[in-house]
């Protein structure tokens, strides 16, 4: 045996460097962080890995491969075109890897028939491609067309029921599954901060970052279990600003330390749990960011420090991120022409592409044939769509598409409907003791439905809200219906509020209904005024929509209600709770008394 010799002062060095590394490690004990070590986190031990097993999208072409990366949406006129009249003929030329099943294949398409013709799509679309296809949608209140009308994402955190999650997500997976869809764009994860914010609001679950992990876990994995893939969204956390990244890029901007605590603490958590895709949004982080462009930080779909540093690489997600709509405000206009932006996007470390055009998969196989695109990012891209393709099981021989819906599913569905509907309701207040309501003393009702009509949302919210009226009908209340309320016009005088029983406010204002901030305006903000106005012993204010209107224009209201969504279910279920059939047990998933709008916390 060889002994090494050291002289005193080496000795003496190793001995300072040792008690500086043993004083190192004293000093940060578990539990306690340098100010270094809070601007990161480590990588996570938990996360799955999504590698498919099957490997035939490493023999394809390298136009087969980026068709894998982008969704489109179904316009078969077009589409019938380019393929020389057959769509065969589109695929063979255009590969595509899946479709969005959105306005385009309703073109005078009645409501009730949409169903239908969606799973004729769906077949004609599966039939011609070579490849098993993904069809997409939101879905965020249900899978429409026919099916059962969902309470919004906030209605469910009202309910503080996992096992309402998880039923939420099994019922909306089944029904979609039913009309040929396999992957969602939901649900929203991002946190309602703000509540200004005209995107987030009750589309989101909460404010509270541990509450949404709880019910969104549960919530994915219901439709998850159902052979259907879940989306969160839109990294790195929207409801920060008070603006809407459809029309310009907006920011998140929160600290690293807090944003660790608050949307990275959710985006983490729901990765660890196995969530299969995420969307990052047309949104800023720049505590994080460093890269400008033209003096400004570009939004995630357009950061590659966003999306391949921090979400690929510290916060280890291997699942897919595919990108929000390439249409929006927030994405347009960084670069010129529009390919670059799409171009730049997938550099980034988007996997797959929503609505891009079909230069794209052109101008990426030039870019890559001339070397200036590297093949490991389209290869890490396509297995990474492929593997989710896998795990959702479109690659078996006998994957059905368009699953029919068993005996006792539609029933399920509206069951979880109404019991979420009837869970989230939450009595804000009621000072004067009116609810129960007595359809003999309160007879004679005043509905006042308060709801913007918008260019691109028609009258939708205005006239759901008539069932509301009936419902109350039914249960032997006499009902006057009106829109607004104008003070000095349209009905409002100083007795109006002697004139009937009972004088009901039914607000419904959410986001993109129609487009614009989320408080009241126009005419509405006028009946906030009419309101106001009146005498407030027998008024009684519900919102349909936006929880925060209670305390931002009816603080001084006696009685006031948040239902959180304008459904047939929410409807029934308020009715029934103003005669007491059942207990209002809802808690406000978020602050309702935040300082940003009474100054009061």
């Amino acid at each position: 045996m060889k002994i090494i010799k050291i002289n005193k002062f080496t000795f003496s060095f190793l001995l300072a460097c040792f008690s500086l590394l043993l004083l190192a490690m004293i000093s940060c004990r578990p539990g306690e962080k340098t100010e270094d070590q809070k601007q990161t986190k480590p990588l996570s031990l938990q996360t799955p890995r999504f590698v498919s097993k099957d490997t035939t999208w490493k023999s394809m072409t390298l136009r087969e491969k980026i068709g894998q990366t982008m969704i489109m949406l179904p316009d078969r006129a077009k589409q019938k075109e380019i393929g020389g009249g057959t769509l065969e003929g589109f695929f063979e030329k255009y590969p595509v890897g899946g479709f969005f099943m959105g306005w385009m294949l309703f073109k005078d398409v009645a409501w009730e028939d949409r169903a239908e013709v969606q799973r004729k799509a769906v077949e004609e679309y599966a039939e011609a491609s070579k490849y098993p296809l993904f069809f997409q949608q939101d879905y965020e209140r249900g899978a429409g067309g026919g099916n059962t009308p969902m309470p919004t994402e906030m209605a469910l955190g009202a309910t503080n029921s996992t096992g309402l999650a998880y039923d939420y997500g099994k019922s909306v997976a089944l029904e979609a599954r039913s009309v040929g869809v396999s992957w969602m764009l939901h649900p929203v994860a991002d946190l309602n901060v703000n509540p200004f914010n005209p995107i987030v609001n009750v589309r989101g679950i909460s404010d509270d970052p541990d509450k949404a992990i709880r019910l969104l876990s549960e919530q994915i994995k219901g439709i998850q279990d159902h052979q259907v893939a879940a989306t969160i969204k839109h990294f790195p956390g929207d409801g920060m600003d008070y603006r809407d990244q459809h029309l310009v890029a907006t920011t998140n901007s929160l600290s690293m330390d807090a944003w660790h605590r608050q949307h990275g603490k959710v985006f983490q958590a729901l990765i660890d749990s196995g969530v299969a895709c995420i969307m990052p949004g047309h949104i800023t982080l720049p505590a994080y960011q460093k890269e400008k462009i033209n003096g400004f930080y570009p939004p995630a779909t357009l950061s590659k420090e966003l999306l391949t540093d921090l979400l690929k690489g510290e916060m280890n997600f291997n699942g897919a991120i595919v990108s929000d709509a390439m249409v929006m405000g927030g994405f347009r206009g960084w670069y010129s022409p529009m390919i670059e932006a799409e171009i730049k996007s997938f550099e980034a470390g988007v996997d797959i592409m929503l609505w891009p055009s079909y230069a794209f998969m052109d101008t990426l196989e030039a870019r890559i044939i001339r070397g200036e695109i590297p093949m490991a990012r389209l290869d890490d891209a396509v297995s990474r769509a492929w593997a989710m393709k896998e795990r959702f099981g479109l690659l078996e021989n006998d994957f059905v598409h368009n699953r029919p819906l068993v005996p006792g599913e539609k029933d399920l569905a509206k069951e979880v409907a109404l019991a979420v509907s009837q869970k989230a309701l939450t009595l804000v207040r009621d000072r004067n003791q009116q609810i129960p309501l007595d359809p003999k003393a309160d007879k004679k009702v005043l509905l006042i439905k308060v709801a913007n009509q918008g260019q691109k949302g028609g009258s939708r919210e205005v006239n759901a809200l008539d069932n509301f009226g009936e419902e109350l009908r039914k249960r032997g209340f006499e009902v006057d219906i009106q829109h607004n309320l104008l003070y000095e016009s349209q009905g409002w005088t100083e007795d109006a509020s002697t004139q009937y029983d009972k004088i009901i406010v039914a607000l419904a204002r959410r986001p993109h209904a129609p487009f614009g901030p989320i408080q009241l305006w126009d005419d509405e903000a006028q009946t906030a005024w009419g309101v106001n106005s009146m005498v407030k012993d027998n008024l009684i204010v519900i919102s349909f929509g936006s929880p925060y209107h209670m305390n931002e224009y009816f603080e001084r209201a006696h009685t006031c209600i948040n239902a959180y969504a304008n459904t047939p279910m929410m409807h029934q279920a308020t009715a029934g709770a103003l005669l007491g059939e059942f207990e209002m047990t809802g808690i406000s998933p978020v602050d309702l008394e935040v300082e940003i709008i009474v100054g009061k916390k």
